[in-house]
């Protein structure tokens, strides 16, 4: 099953954005994970995800090539040629115009470098100028301060706190109703809008995070 609206590979002068072939991406995927077990740690989905590549596959083939609205990609530095990470484009609402930014995975030697918001910022403008979403949401956990900070820098506007918004999988780290399995968590909501977008320096200061050398 495609996905839902045209996708294609994204690049600037820092970061290539592939899209996702389980075939070559996935063994890079587990790898990482290997050395950076903390990758997922927020990620809601069952622990044993990442036990194995087949159970990466598996994950892949339901979370993401089965469901119509998730598009995925495979992130690469330009200067070294190197796997980066991952990135994507879920919950694609073509009536309301509204998508969200999901699986943004940063290999841990790209951590604080230039990659993540050369990734966000690519996708941004893939969603507002050729999407032409009205809305772009960034959905995380309220404990992964890391994460709200990051959407932060890079213009999305933190809207509030859902409390009790989903039921994690047995395993995950979260919160706990007495007498009842499955842990919860509250949910951090933050958006960039196409008025955002459009803003008098929004585009502008978006780029410089971009262009900034570490």
């Amino acid at each position: 099953m495609s996905f839902v609206l045209p996708s294609k590979d994204l690049q600037n002068d820092r970061v290539r954005l592939v899209q996702f072939d389980p075939t070559v991406h996935i063994p890079l995927l587990f790898k990482e994970h290997q050395v950076n077990p903390e990758l997922y740690r927020y990620f809601a989905a069952p622990p044993g995800l990442m036990a194995s590549e087949a159970a990466l596959h598996m994950w892949y083939d339901k979370g993401v090539a089965k469901e119509p609205t998730r598009t995925l990609w495979a992130v690469f530095d330009v200067d070294t040629g190197d796997f980066a990470g991952c990135i994507g484009v879920f919950y694609v609402d073509v009536a309301n115009k509204t998508a969200e930014i999901g699986t943004v995975t940063v290999a841990k030697r790209w951590h604080r470098t230039h990659v993540n918001t050369n990734i966000c910022g690519l996708v941004l403008r893939f969603c507002f100028d050729d999407l032409n979403v009205r809305r772009l949401q960034w959905q995380t956990n309220v404990e992964n301060v890391a994460s709200i900070n990051a959407a932060q820098r890079l213009g999305f506007r933190l809207e509030g706190v859902m409390r009790w918004q989903r039921v994690l999988p047995l395993g995950c780290e979260g919160l706990t109703r007495p007498g009842e399995e499955g842990p919860g968590r509250h949910t951090a909501m933050l958006a960039v809008c196409w008025d955002d977008w459009e803003s008098e320096g929004f585009q502008a200061e978006l780029q410089a995070k971009m262009n900034r050398r570490v």
